[in-house]
This record gives structure tokens, C-alpha cells and sequence, in this order.
């Protein structure tokens, strides 16, 4: 089947670009996010100490000695140090920390949490995410479009490689967001499932991966507004979805609490490292919602998300075009896609620090699948032309996406500083040694 090709291909491209990350090498896997998003197993599984999240970076300057990484460390008044990111990622990295450390032991090389076996056993849980996420994407698409095997194959090779999602699956696989786009995924189909059926264990289910999400980045909480929008979609309105709640107290009672029994770890670690049960950690910072950065993140050469991910433009047409069986995705999209932009760009560093396009909404991409599969399942109705033309554009996003990613990668579009300048100057260059002296950042 052509999807499954798509998901074979695609696979095989994720899994060069993870082993051909020049990361590898010097042993900068745990630089920047990634290592502060991970520092939680060494330091309390290897080091016995919740509260001496910089004991990866002491071990670190064994490997590469040298200016210290930023982590994202925070001390706290009582001395202890921690990382400014929650733990579910490190959460769903246990089984491959203990993969390496057994393998470090077994092989007599150093089981410091940092050495070789580690940094590799990270890359490939973030390989492991991508390869799941995209194996449930083409499970959701078959399952709203099930007698149309073309259509999945547009979709999925529009978001497996067409996307920003490509690069947070394979070169930045450490970062969380290829997990979050796991868990997003998840509670599409868990909503779709639970207002279909209408049973317990969907709720139960629901409730799970919308804590298992907070808990990996606290403003997925904005994506309750997915069940939300999707009920009042579905259900006649607010009345009557409010109606369908009180008809099954013990079901959202159930979903609620299973998402207060995960999210609450992190302020539990917080109490156990600090004494207390809230901790702004990402002190400096924060959202200013009177001057939120929309245009800019939406269309700067900085980090524009459209400039960058042009095909996610094309897949929000595709909201116009969902069939009636996903009325409840149309109004899930429509409540959640403003309000996760309009919060997302709120950040004072509305860019994101370092990062190829707008990352943080990976986590719309689960629904913009679906939108985009609609759109290429509405277009065989057209006349030739513009369905040639729909899938043209298609085709030219990927090779943009791909060419893009690549150049990311070797350092041609810079993490943070990108100008329309540089990028127009830059935009057929595919080495950073072939860049012009006037346009290399540091």
C-alpha cells in the first residue's frame, strides 16, 4: 500500500538523519535542552541526589572540556540544583537510561550518565518517539479514511516530511517534542473514541495522556481545549455538551483525577527538592499577553512557523473540507488552534531559543494531519488542474522541508539569529563553509 511506503521511506530517512548527526561524535547529545530535560535520571538514579541536577554537567567536562553547557539549571536558596524543564521527558527516557547503564557496566565503560552508551540511547528513544508517532499517525488517518489508501499517503508524507515534526524526530530526537506528539496524537483518537463510544476506559484514557503531556510540558494543558471543542461540536452546542457531562459524572470525575495523578510528580518533586510545592523556574522569563509576537511567529524569518512550515498553512485549508464524521475535529481546531498560537507567542522569547521554525506547535500537527487528509480526499473531485496543482504544492513543501531541515542541521539557517537578508542569500547553500564571511553567526 502506498502509505505504507510513505511510513517505510520516511522511517529510513528518520533513521540516516539520526545516525549522521555530527551530535554523535563530540558528545553534545546532552548540550542545551536536551540534557536538561534528561539530567533528572543520573542524578537521582546514578548520583542518589534529587536536588544535584549539575552533577551531569561536572561529569560532562570529563568528555568536553571547556565553557560549561547551558542546562538550564536552577539553584534553588537552599543550595540544591535543579532543571528548569519538567520530567516527563526523562520519564518516558528510564528504559533506555537503563538500557545504556546495564550496556556502560556489561562493557566495562564508564556508567557516569554521560559517557557514549547514554548520549546514543537518547538519540535513539527520540528516534524510537518519531517512528511511533508516525506509526499512529498513518493508524489515525486509516481510521477516518479507511477505503482511501492514496489520501493517507499524501497526508502522512506531508506531516512526516513536510514538517518541522521531521527534524524534532531525527536530528533533535533528545528534545521533547516528538514525545509530545505522541501524547497529542494519543488524545485525538482517545477523544474521538470517547464521544463515539461513550465508555469508561476512553475517559480513563483521556485523562491519562493529557497528564502524561503536562507533565512533559505544562502549557499542553491548553490542549483540553481539544475534548472541549470536539463536545460542543458534537454534542449541540454548550448546553448539550454540558448535558452529555452530567449524564456521566463518574467518567469526567475519573478523567480529571487521572490527570491530576500524573501532573501532580512534578510539584511533588519540587516539595521533596525545595519545600515547596510551586517554583517558578523559569525565572527571567514568562508570557506577556499584552504584547503577544503573532506575526512574527507566524511569518518572521526568525522562526516564522508559515515561512518555515509552509505545508502546515496548506493543512489548516483543509478545516473547510472535514467530513461530517469529523465535525468534532473541526471544532476542536477551531477552539484550540487560536488560542494555542495567540499563548504560544505570548513568550517573551517567542522564538524559542534554538530551533528550526515554530517547535512548539508540533503539537497541532496530529490535527493538521487529519485536516490535510481531508483536503487531499476533497481535491479528487476537482477538475485535473487543480488537483495536479494541490499536489504540487504538496510535493514542494517536502523538498523545502527537507532541503531546510538539512541546512538547519549543518548550520546554513541559524538556531536563533535568521534575517531575510541571510536567508534569501543563504537559500541555495548547503554547507556552512561555503557560507560568505558576512553572513556566519557564531
Amino acid at each position: 500500500m502506498k502509505s505504507r511506503l510513505v511510513f517505510l521511506f520516511t522511517t529510513a530517512l528518520l533513521i540516516l538523519a539520526t545516525f549522521n548527526d555530527k551530535r554523535w561524535k563530540p558528545l553534545e547529545v546532552f548540550d542545551n535542552d536536551q540534557g536538561g530535560y534528561y539530567v533528572y535520571l543520573p542524578s537521582v538514579l546514578l548520583y542518589q541526589a534529587a536536588g544535584r541536577a549539575d552533577s551531569l554537567q561536572s561529569v560532562q567536562q570529563t568528555y568536553r572540556p571547556g565553557p560549561r553547557p547551558y542546562m538550564g539549571l536552577l539553584t534553588l536558596p537552599n543550595g540544591n540544583v535543579i532543571s528548569k524543564y519538567p520530567l516527563g521527558l526523562a520519564l518516558a527516557e528510564l528504559p533506555w537510561f537503563a538500557g545504556a547503564h546495564t550496556w556502560a557496566r556489561l562493557r566495562g565503560l564508564p556508567a557516569d550518565g554521560f559517557s557514549r552508551p547514554y548520549q546514543q540511547a537518547i538519540m535513539l528513544a527520540g528516534l524510537f518517539h518519531g517512528v511511533l508517532g508516525l506509526w499512529l499517525l498513518r493508524k489515525l488517518l486509516r481510521r477516518f479514511f479507511p477505503q482511501d489508501d492514496a489520501t493517507v499517503a499524501w497526508a502522512l508524507a506531508g506531516i512526516g516530511l513536510g514538517t518541522n515534526w521531521f527534524m524534532y524526530a531525527s536530528y533533535e530526537g533528545a528534545m521533547a517534542h516528538g514525545l509530545l506528539f505522541v501524547w497529542q496524537l494519543s488524545i485525538v483518537w482517545a477523544t474521538a473514541s470517547w464521544y463515539e463510544t461513550r465508555r469508561t476506559e476512553w475517559a480513563a484514557a483521556l485523562g491519562l495522556l493529557l497528564g502524561l503531556a503536562i507533565l512533559t510540558r505544562p502549557t499542553e494543558a491548553l490542549y483540553a481545549l481539544v475534548p472541549l471543542g470536539w463536545g460542543l461540536a458534537t454534542q449541540g452546542g454548550l448546553s448539550g455538551w454540558l448535558r452529555w457531562l452530567q449524564s456521566r459524572p463518574g467518567q469526567v470525575l475519573l478523567a480529571t483525577a487521572m490527570v491530576l495523578a500524573v501532573a501532580v510528580w512534578q510539584p511533588v518533586f519540587w516539595h521533596a527538592v525545595s519545600g515547596q510545592w510551586w517554583l517558578d523556574t523559569y525565572q527571567g522569563e514568562g508570557f506577556d499577553f499584552t504584547r503577544p509576537h503573532v506575526l512574527d511567529g507566524l511569518f518572521s524569518f526568525k522562526k516564522g512557523w508559515l515561512l518555515y512550515t509552509p505545508l502546515a498553512a496548506v493543512a489548516l485549508v483543509g478545516v473547510f473540507f472535514l467530513p461530517p464524521r469529523l465535525r468534532g475535529l473541526r471544532g476542536a481546531l477551531l477552539l484550540a488552534v487560536p488560542v494555542v498560537v495567540y499563548v504560544t507567542f505570548s513568550w517573551r522569547e517567542w522564538w524559542y531559543g534554538g530551533s528550526f521554525g515554530a517547535r512548539p506547535l508540533i503539537s497541532l500537527y496530529p490535527m493538521l494531519g487529519l485536516c490535510l487528509a481531508a483536503l487531499v480526499a476533497a481535491s479528487v473531485a476537482w477538475q485535473r488542474p487543480r488537483r495536479v496543482a494541490l499536489r504540487a504544492v504538496l510535493a514542494l513543501g517536502i523538498v523545502l522541508n527537507l532541503w531546510q531541515t538539512y541546512q538547519y542541521a549543518a548550520g546554513v539557517i541559524h538556531w536563533d539569529s535568521m534575517t531575510a537578508d541571510r536567508y534569501r542569500r543563504n537559500f541555495f547553500i548547503g554547507s556552512i563553509k561555503k557560507l560568505p564571511s558576512d553572513l556566519r553567526l557564531p
